[in-house]
This record gives structure tokens, sequence and C-alpha cells, in this order.
């Protein structure tokens, strides 16, 4: 690692490690893979002695083939065989490793740099009570069978690398972009961890000014899988024939166990997944956004809703964001369908007061200037990488 504030010209490399990465031809596309996106372009954009380069601990490289670039940066894949994928690593020599959220198939990367700092950006840490809550999660009628996308792996060994990094006296950083996942991040780990910095997200959509759409009009922009519940929305249609509602995003699971959208109410679309300037039209026309979701960390979505003026409604209040911004509908496991005159009520409360949805929003999108955007995230991120010895120019 080379320590201390770079002579003029040096450049810092900074190693994104991840397994998603907003790109639907390496697979899912969610809150993580937005994340490790964003940090390359935000580095790329303001940060220009900064090299970022992705790193995986699950993508597989074709025969053939070692890296890839996705947004513009490389992408090294794993060949599957431990001493070649160490090497490839190694050979990286990254100042420092940045780790969206954690998954026990990083530990093969985190070993291989053991004396490279490491900031783990916290996005989702489930301890014990969580998993059983997205355990209980089954489809409408298809109660027996376990359904996909729910199985969370044991990230139990992020504990065994903070302590073995305070051993060894490698630095290892935990951030985040709420402080309500502090205690559950140690009760996954094991370990208490006293000090959880804040990270924001770098939210950089730029709705102008608003105009939400004549009719009414609810959003959700989430997976069609299991795990975000959309058959909670078709309900919710099916109550307010007057309202449009449109769900953008895909499913990534097909057949047993999947859910399969069928007889759905003439105002339903499903537009599939939605980005850049679409997805600010969307989200900036919506009169509510829903989430249905058994279970979040802080979603994404919520803060792109908000920087839009779209105020909340969901089965769940990440850091009390969807009480102080919407109508939070209560918590209600397995198949959520006991939340549907809960949600319902909320959405009449929304729908039939246009100043509170007003004020919701405006007050949301403040919140979202102020907090979660590019520049906070860079400040934020900087501090940290001058905590761990890594010093560029911002």
């Amino acid at each position: 690692m080379r320590g201390g504030a770079p002579p003029t010209g040096t450049t810092i490399k900074i190693a994104v490690l991840a397994n998603e990465f907003f790109d639907a031809t390496l697979g899912r596309i969610g809150g993580f893979g937005w994340a490790s996106s964003q940090v390359a372009h935000c580095l790329k954009d303001y940060a220009p002695r900064v090299e970022v380069v992705f790193l995986t601990g699950e993508l597989q490289a074709a025969p053939g083939q070692t890296e890839t670039t996705v947004h513009g940066t490389r992408l090294v894949l794993r060949r599957g065989s431990t001493l070649p994928d160490i090497r490839r690593t190694r050979a990286e020599r990254p100042d420092l490793l940045l780790v969206i959220d954690y998954r026990p198939n990083y530990r093969l990367v985190c070993w291989a740099l053991p004396k490279t700092p490491m900031i783990v950006w916290v996005r989702d840490p489930r301890p014990s009570e969580d998993v059983e809550k997205v355990d209980s999660l089954r489809i409408p009628g298809a109660e027996d069978t376990r359904p996909k996308g729910i199985l969370q792996p044991d990230c139990s060994s992020l504990g065994t690398l903070a302590r073995v990094g305070r051993w060894i006296g490698r630095p290892v950083l935990f951030a985040s972009t709420a402080s309500f996942l502090q205690d559950k991040l140690s009760r996954m780990i094991g370990m208490e961890v006293p000090d959880l910095s804040f990270l924001p997200n770098p939210i950089d959509l730029a709705p102008g000014v608003v105009r939400k759409s004549e009719r009414p009009r609810v959003v959700s922009l989430a997976r069609l899988d299991p795990y975000k519940r959309p058959w909670l929305c078709i309900e919710l249609a099916r109550r307010f024939p007057h309202v449009d509602f449109i769900l953008a995003g895909h499913a990534h699971y097909e057949g047993q166990g999947a859910w399969n959208p069928n007889a759905l109410p003439p105002n339903v679309q499903l537009v599939g997944h939605v980005d850049g300037p679409e997805k600010v039209r969307l989200l900036a026309s919506a009169w509510v956004l829903v989430n249905t979701s058994i279970h979040e960390g802080l979603p994404v979505s919520m803060l792109e809703a908000l920087a839009c003026e779209t105020p909340l409604l969901a089965c769940v209040n990440p850091d009390g964001i969807v009480s102080r911004f919407g109508v939070y509908a209560g918590r209600f496991d397995e198949t959520g369908l006991d939340a549907v005159p809960h949600l319902a009520a909320g959405l009449d409360r929304l729908l039939s007061d246009a100043a509170l949805r007003e004020r919701l929003g405006r007050d949301g999108r403040c919140w979202i200037e102020a907090t979660h955007n590019r520049a906070a995230f860079l400040t934020s991120f900087h501090r940290l990488c001058a905590r761990c010895g890594v010093h560029w120019n911002a």
C-alpha cells in the first residue's frame, strides 16, 4: 500500500468488491449493484487521480476470459481455481478495498489482500431475527413451496475478518447509509461495532420542477421476485380501480418458487427495468411510491422517490423514513396479505390529501438534497480513506 499523501501525478487504486454491478448481462439488478456502479461513476467524475477496479466473489470468467468492462470500469472475474484467483487479485495491488456489504464468497479476495485497508459499506446486515422473518415468506397459493431468492448466507465470517484485522494492524472500517443498521451489524457478526461511520447514498437524480400525473399514479420500483411481494401491489390495484399502478422491475427468478403474474387488473402495467431519464420521469409523475417487501435495509428506490417529491407507503420503516415522509402500514410477515387493508387505508389517506402529499414530497426532497447526494458521499468517503491512511486529492 502507498501510505501518506501521494506525490503529484500518483494514482490511488480503489478496488470495489461486489457480486452485483447494475448490469443485466451480469445478473441481478438491485441496490448492491447500484452502489458499486455509483462509486465508479462518482470517483471517475470527481476524483481523476483515483482508479477504480471491480473485484467479485461470485462472477466466473468464461474460458479464455479474465475480465470484462462494466460502467467503464474493469471487472476482474473469478476463474474457479483458488491459487490463480489469489495471484490475480494480488496483481491488482489496490491501495484500498471498498466492500459492498458482505458475502461469504468475498473471503478469498479479503484474505488475498491481508494488509490492504478495508472499508465495509454496510447495506443490509441481517441478524437471526431478520433471517427468520424473511424465511417466513410464502407466495399466496403456493404456501408449501419455498420461494426463490430468500436464502440468506451466513455472513458472520465478517467478524473474523475484523478481529484478525485488529490483531495484524489492518485498518477495517465500517460505514453505512443509516444508523439503525449498527446494532444489526453487531449482532450479525458476533462482535460490537462501536463506530459505524455515515456514508450516504450518492443519489444523483435531478427532476427539476416536478409535475404529477393527472390521473392518480402509484409506482413500485423493485424486482418482480417473491422477496418484494409484488402480489400486494396487485391486491391494492384491485381495491383502487381509478388509480394506475406501474410496477417497474424485472423478475430474476423463473419456475417453481417464483412469482408468476397472471390475471392482472386493467389498471396495472408491468414496464420492466427503467433507468436514467425514464426513471426520473416515472418517479416524478407518481403520487406515491409503494414498497411491499418483507424486509429492507435502506432502499435506494425510496430515496430516489423522495428526490422526486414522491411520498412513501410501505410495510417496512427503515430508520423511520417511511413514517417521516409517508405512511408506514406496519409489519406483516409470510405472504403479507394481512397488510392489504392497512396499505389500502394508507394509500387512501395519501391520495385524498393533496396538501399532505405535497408537504411530504417537498420535505423528502429537501432531506435527500441535504443528505444523500454525490458531494456528501465524496466528502464522507474521502474522510474514511484518510482514516485508513489512503490520501487522494478530493
